[in-house]
């Protein structure tokens, strides 16, 4: 990666944490998040969410959609449970979300894949009729995990701890901002925003090579004009990193 800049569109925390690990191989990260995760806050909105969790061993399956929902949830469900409830399935969709539920000492398991649709496919097996799954995620995320286990009999409840909003760039913001040699979207809701800034202030990004992390995603970049969108295989780093370096031929 010596070299390489590198635009990093994640949300906070992960946007620091994915610049720091390029310094560390010699990159230059770019730092411009295209998503502000906001936390629930409010003291009727956290009584709720504690109300909801005093429930949790009523499930069967918790699946935690992201790093952020594996955070945010793992704080509270250590307040309403010193002690986790047995026998209940933890999931995290992706390796990422996956460590951070285990670094907080939650079991997590993970399917190979690293998204719904790879999720779906790996609990195919499983007997899901009459379980209760409970869905960890922002408000207003994605209607496909829930509406696919639901199609196989689950009864399907969400834990929703935060928001998702748009950070507001300026035109001064793409004047001075360093030219990059690859963008890395790791969701589709970064890459809308991405998209809709950079056609106002920046079209001419539109030209250079565009990593996303899924099939889904590459398909929509490809809708939204980009001329290099290329299927990263994953939205973790390791993934990102592997993919840019195979285009670049380094």
């Amino acid at each position: 990666m010596q070299g390489i800049k590198v635009l990093v569109t994640r949300p906070e925390p992960e946007n620091t944490q994915t610049c720091q690990a390029l310094s560390a191989l010699g990159a230059t990260p770019i730092s411009l998040p295209m998503l502000e995760i906001r936390p629930l806050s409010s003291d009727a909105e956290l009584s709720a969410l504690r109300s909801q969790l005093y429930n949790l061993d009523l499930y069967q399956f918790v699946i935690f959609v992201s790093k952020n929902a594996a955070r945010l949830a793992a704080e509270l469900i250590d307040e309403c449970w010193p002690m986790l409830p047995v026998g209940m399935h933890w999931l995290g969709i992706g390796q990422g979300t996956t460590q951070t539920l285990k670094d907080l000492n939650i079991p997590a398991l993970s399917n190979p894949g690293n998204n719904t649709e790879a999720m779906l496919e790996w609990l195919k097996p499983a007997k899901m009729r009459d379980q209760r799954v409970l869905i960890v995620r922002g408000t207003g995320g994605r209607p496909d995990l829930a509406k696919g286990l639901e199609e196989r009999g689950a009864i399907v409840d969400h834990l929703e701890l935060y928001k998702r909003h748009t950070p507001e760039y300026t035109a001064q913001t793409f004047l001075f901002l360093d030219h990059p040699d690859v963008i890395w979207a790791t969701s589709g809701e970064g890459l809308a925003n991405l998209n809709n800034h950079v056609e106002r202030f920046a079209p001419e990004l539109k030209e250079i090579a565009l990593f996303v992390p899924s099939k889904r995603v590459l398909e929509q970049a490809r809708a939204l004009g980009w001329q290099q969108a290329i299927y990263a295989t994953g939205a973790d780093d390791q993934s990102l990193m592997a993919a840019t370096i195979q285009h670049l031929g380094r």
